[in-house]
């Protein structure tokens, strides 16, 4: 391929899921509890929505809020809540809200499907139990709920289902063989931090106890589904002791790896211990006050054997609240294009059975590294997608084989979607110097050791000084300070390039001359020698190759003579008259910075200097505003770390905040003292940000 936007091939991963919700009820609500429970054995997924009851003052506990984030779900479903009680705790979570009602046709909770589209089209021997209307709760908790409709209307298909014995409700939650467990085909963890191997959880409940019904549900919930490490079973008081073998049931579960002790966690909200105890009997249950071990070296890999022992007053979520990213995933090559349109195809790792189902996609890879996890960035690459995580996510048909046509933006097209969505208006002034050197040049080059400091060495005063001596002469003030900047820089451009030896740069000889040849390799300066004209008194720069056998002054056109030293020809050097302009300007600081941080994170791309509108308060100017390894950045720099008073750090952290940035920046040409860093960390907590603090130490190379 011969366009200039192809970046080449890459490997690119997808996941295929359901878009799952969290159920809002009532505290204490069993109808609320039976619809949730109803509407998730219909929804793929569906095992692994959590229930979440609400109080009345709509204060929302800790726990509901570690649930909800570690489900990682689309959206919050209100199943009997008031609507604007449900509408603030959605918005508390951070999740839409749709009514029940409504959750097949609005809003982000209804790309998903019904299990029958996932679920292998074979018979099986035994068929799944399913709680029907009137059922105890415990049982709709262990194996889903459907009405006697919906449970004929599946009977002649792949899954048939049918109203169980009580003993069957217990023992086929061991064997995967409810209901509620085929929500769960075709779907996983690609990546989880789950323990491999833990203690069963065994929850007892009173039939109908609507808190351990829900407690239950929302810890199976969490439970990893790749690798679940951790056996969960819910079982009733009062009816376990009449059934056929519950023990020996239980042992099969329980004869695993001697990986933890002890072998079961008996859990209840509101039984009472000495009803967990007597359970424990039955179950022949030992027990321990040993305390817990997990992933213990045991001298022999053998199973676990009878007794089996177990443990009362212990809370599993802290081995369930484990980051995890649910999919089931696949990887594919794909040409990328900056900037354009690339075409993805890749076979479905979830196989769907039938057709009109909806699901998830998130596609991540090296052609979206660098990019910020903003949803004004994720639209450029597909108007209706959105960052979950480091993954693009898009919500399509379900299909076994896809194909996408995406845009992959470029950095700069990226920084300029966050800019848009930050400012009212924003625009480059002097940083148009900033941006041509970068394009024209690697700047990391300023970062050797010597390379600034010879630049600014060589840097030719103007403006600057010009506009301290147009100060002096206008002691008065009459003229506005902005103009006088004008007239600086104007007339400022009329003074002849500096031009100096590598012994007046102020460094050793061998970096001087090291330096100084580093910014003719980048195009940055010129060799050359010099003509002093005896006769007119001017003294004039001549490049290598405009030097001539017989020189003369360009000023008089009298005979002259390059200057020499006892070593011979005295060698000078000279800025671009481009880079000098920049230098002058004040743009080589920022530059340096943009090094600096271009090095630490390739994946970036800076703009040295903008200036910037908003709708509610004044203008701001940022030194370095941009994309740091995927991450919003924007700080000041500084040539001398003094300037970072309290006033200007205050000013530089709140333009930062406005503009909702990641990162805030403070770099200093020289080195930061400690009291600044202090001060700078605290505002940035304070605000929300993180900080980065570059100076000396960091902009140079050893």
């Amino acid at each position: 391929m011969d366009r200039k936007d192809y970046l080449g091939q890459s490997m690119m991963q997808a996941v295929v899921l359901p878009a799952r919700a969290a159920y809002l009820i009532r505290v204490g609500s069993e109808p609320g509890f039976r619809q949730a429970v109803q509407e998730a054995s219909t929804r793929w997924g569906g095992m692994t929505e959590p229930i979440l009851a609400v109080p009345d003052n709509g204060e929302i506990p800790d726990e509901l809020r570690e649930t909800v984030a570690a489900a990682k779900v689309e959206a919050a479903v209100n199943v009997d809540l008031d609507d604007a009680l449900a509408q603030r705790v959605a918005a508390a979570l951070g999740l839409p809200c749709v009514p029940i009602a409504k959750i097949d046709q609005a809003g982000p909770a209804r790309f998903t499907c019904h299990p029958l589209h996932v679920n292998p089209p074979v018979q099986p021997s035994t068929l799944p139990v399913v709680a029907v209307d009137g059922a105890p709760l415990w049982q709709v908790a262990a194996a889903g709920l459907l009405s006697e409709d919906q449970a004929e209307e599946l009977r002649p298909t792949a899954l048939a289902v049918r109203p169980g014995l009580p003993d069957e409700y217990g023992r086929n939650q061991m064997y995967g063989a409810t209901h509620l467990q085929s929500t769960i085909a075709q779907f996983g963890e690609h990546r989880s931090k789950a323990i491999g191997s833990l203690p069963a959880a065994v929850w007892v409940t009173d039939p109908n106890d609507i808190e351990d019904c829900v407690a239950f549900w929302n810890a199976r919930a969490l439970r990893p589904v790749s690798h679940p490490g951790m056996p969960m079973l819910l079982l009733p008081t009062g009816e376990v002791q009449y059934w056929l073998g519950p023990a020996q049931q239980l042992a099969g579960m329980l004869a695993r790896p001697a990986e933890f002790s002890p072998d079961v966690m008996l859990l209840s909200r509101n039984v009472p211990q000495e009803h967990l105890h007597e359970i424990a009997e039955i179950l022949e249950l030992q027990r321990t006050d040993a305390e817990v071990k997990i992933s213990e070296k045991f001298p022999t890999p053998a199973l676990r054997q009878p007794p089996f022992t177990y443990k009362t007053g212990l809370d599993p979520r802290s081995w369930l609240l484990r980051d995890r990213e649910y999919g089931l995933a696949t990887s594919f090559d794909v040409h990328v294009f900056a900037g354009d349109a690339s075409t993805l195809r890749f076979t479905s790792p979830v196989h769907f059975h039938t057709q009109g189902s909806w699901a998830l996609v998130r596609l991540w890879g090296s052609p979206l590294d660098g990019l910020p996890r903003r949803d004004c960035v994720a639209s450029l690459v597909e108007p209706n997608a959105q960052w979950r995580g480091d993954s693009i996510q898009m919500h399509t048909r379900a299909a076994n084989d896809y194909s996408f046509a995406l845009t992959v933006p470029t950095l700069a097209q990226a920084t300029e979607a966050v800019l848009e969505q930050a400012s009212a208006r924003h625009a480059l002034d002097k940083g148009k110097l900033g941006v041509a050197l970068q394009a024209q040049a690697d700047i990391t080059a300023l970062l050797e050791p010597g390379v600034y400091e010879a630049v600014i060495a060589l840097t030719t005063p103007r403006s600057k000084e010009l506009l301290r001596e147009l100060r002096k002469i206008r002691a008065e003030g009459a003229d506005d300070a902005a103009q006088l900047v004008e007239l600086a820089s104007m007339w400022g451009g009329r003074a002849e390039r500096r031009y100096r030896p590598t012994a007046k740069l102020e460094l050793s000889p061998q970096r001087a001359s090291e330096a100084a040849e580093s910014l003719c390799a980048l195009g940055w300066a010129e060799r050359g020698v010099e003509t002093n004209c005896a006769q007119c008194g001017v003294r004039t720069f001549h490049p290598f190759e405009q030097t001539q056998r017989r020189p003369v002054c360009p000023g008089c056109s009298s005979p002259s003579r390059y200057e020499t030293t006892a070593d011979g020809l005295s060698v000078f050097y000279r800025l671009d008259s481009f880079v000098d302009r920049a230098s002058d300007q004040g743009l080589l600081p920022h530059l340096l910075v943009i090094a600096a941080l271009t090095e630490k994170e390739p994946d970036s791309y800076f703009l040295p200097g903008i200036d910037l509108w908003f709708t509610d308060q004044p203008r701001g100017e940022a030194d370095v505003f941009g994309l740091f390894g995927g991450r919003v950045l924007s700080g000041e720099v500084k040539t001398s770390a003094s300037q970072f008073t309290t006033d200007q750090l205050t000013h530089d952290i709140a333009l930062s905040t406005r503009l909702g940035v990641d990162i805030h920046l403070l770099a200093a040409v020289d080195t930061v003292p400690q009291t600044t860093r202090e001060q700078a960390a605290k505002l940035c907590s304070d605000a929300g940000l993180d900080l980065l603090v570059l100076d000396k130490s960091e902009l140079r190379r050893s």
